[in-house]
């Protein structure tokens, strides 16, 4: 995957992007705690990852599923709405990592 400053292998993206996967699922838990100041710090600081990644890594400035993932984590952090739609946000979110995962046929990397 070319960046900015050098290549990351697709192994390394892989990884990467599971390991999002786990930062986004997070987000249920901090919403179910009910702490509106430590979950809005907390999709502030993913947003601001997202948006790093996306001026980082040339491909994703062109992928859809990044642009709608990073609109779906932005609507969680400046909208009102039902545990029933944060949960809903939060899988299809889930679901648009592991497509770009699909997309650039990174599946079975870091296996």
């Amino acid at each position: 995957m070319k960046t900015n400053y050098a290549m990351i292998s697709d192994d390394k993206f892989c990884h990467y992007l599971e390991f999002l996967i786990g930062k986004v699922y997070k987000i249920l838990g901090i919403k179910e705690n009910q702490d509106e100041l430590n979950f809005k710090k907390y999709i502030d600081r993913l947003l601001r990852e997202l948006i790093g990644n996306f001026n980082l890594i040339d491909d994703l400035k062109c992928d859809g599923y990044f642009i709608t993932l990073m609109s779906k984590i932005e609507y969680l952090g400046t909208e009102e709405y039902s545990h029933e739609v944060c949960r809903e946000e939060v899988f299809e979110s889930i679901s648009l990592i592991k497509k770009i995962i699909k997309n650039y046929n990174l599946e079975g990397d870091s296996k």
